[in-house]
């Protein structure tokens, strides 16, 4: 009997903990959703954020190459997703690149921007995990640190982005496909994780994974909080 059919009650627990922690309800998220937004906070934030978004294959490969072919499997729905399963042109990164097109700015735009320094944090440091981390721990990073909060974050993104700006269902495609499908690569880590964790150590790795996710994004958050807004504390 795997972990999910005899501890439910740990992945409920873990994505209550999810739900309730403190990145997924910054104050930035709050503010981008329910305040009026200048083109320029817009392509400030997209451009940060795209940092983190055009990275992320790359956590997905290092975590593959550390996983058996069988294991593997279990992902491929998320790497047809993540690299665009019949054409790069579906790839989550180029959807990314469409809705900054769409807020008037050019490819050198995106790959000249300085990262701040919680974006270069997050980035490094879960490079590093999944590189060469604990690797229960990685997935906790990568799988419900991430495709389990990323749909209540962007909930407050895309409201922010339909109130102040006049972009098209098809250019906020990045962040509405992520509502639907993350919830589905959550499911699909799930499996994967159940396999794994079977002991209450490994249980207690992917939680400190999904911990060190989240501190992570909120760090970032912050950081967008202070390009946006203007250096207010959060």
């Amino acid at each position: 009997m795997n972990l999910l059919q005899e501890s439910p009650a740990f992945f409920s627990s873990l994505e209550n903990e999810i739900s309730t922690h403190p990145a997924v309800h910054h104050p930035f998220l709050k503010r981008f959703s329910h305040e009026s937004l200048g083109l320029s906070q817009i392509r400030a934030f997209g451009l940060q954020h795209y940092q983190l978004v055009s990275v992320f294959t790359t956590y997905m490969t290092h975590l593959t190459a550390r996983l058996s072919p069988e294991r593997t499997s279990l992902l491929r729905g998320v790497f047809e997703d993540e690299f665009g399963q019949y054409t790069l042109f579906r790839s989550h990164v180029h959807l990314y690149r469409n809705f900054l097109k769409a807020l008037g700015l050019r490819d050198e735009d995106w790959g000249r921007v300085p990262h701040r320094t919680e974006t270069t944090a997050f980035i490094r440091g879960h490079l590093q995990l999944t590189r060469e981390g604990p690797i229960l721990k990685a997935l906790g990073a990568i799988g419900p640190g991430h495709e389990h909060s990323i749909p209540l974050m962007f909930q407050h993104l895309l409201r922010g982005l339909r109130q102040s700006t006049l972009l098209r269902e098809k250019d906020l495609e990045y962040f509405t496909m992520h509502i639907e499908e993350d919830k589905e690569h959550a499911v699909a880590f799930k499996t994967l994780i159940s396999a794994l964790a079977t002991t209450p150590r490994d249980r207690a790795q992917v939680e400190e994974g999904v911990a060190y996710s989240l501190e992570m994004r909120h760090s970032f958050w912050t950081g967008c909080q202070n390009l946006v807004f203007g250096g207010e504390p959060s």
